[in-house]
């Protein structure tokens, strides 16, 4: 793909992007290989929509590993709190703490396991 072929696609995805028409957007930036326009998507998946696991998705394909890593610690602490044992769940706490692990069952949603597996696998993978 020429210089010229890639200026077209990103005119016509910022157009996109401006009008609201996000899908399309991403379409043509992505073709074009535009750091840039695929960063503001991500953006506006993260920041605007408040969805994190999408953001991800294209903050990956540019390699923005700060962002990456903040999703991840988003994630870890939620995770985290959701895990930790409230002031009203007290019983239910004890009654786990003196269970085997046999009877626990945390119930997590398959997304957050398989991110949860994958940031395990880099971690293994690093040292």
């Amino acid at each position: 793909m020429n210089n010229e072929e890639k200026v077209l696609l990103v005119r016509k995805g910022n157009e996109c992007f401006n009008n609201g028409n996000i899908t399309e957007a991403i379409k043509f930036f992505v073709k074009a290989g535009y750091r840039d326009g695929i960063m503001r998507v991500a953006d506006y998946y993260y920041y605007d929509n408040r969805q994190p696991l999408v953001a991800l998705k294209f903050y990956r394909m540019i390699n923005r590993q700060d962002r990456i890593d903040e999703i991840y610690a988003r994630m870890m602490f939620a995770l985290g709190k959701w895990l930790k044992p409230s002031t009203e769940k007290d019983s239910d706490y004890e009654r786990a703490k003196n269970s085997t692990d046999d009877e626990i069952e945390v119930k997590v949603h398959p997304k957050l396991k398989i991110l949860a597996e994958e940031i395990i696998r880099n971690n293994e993978k690093e040292r």
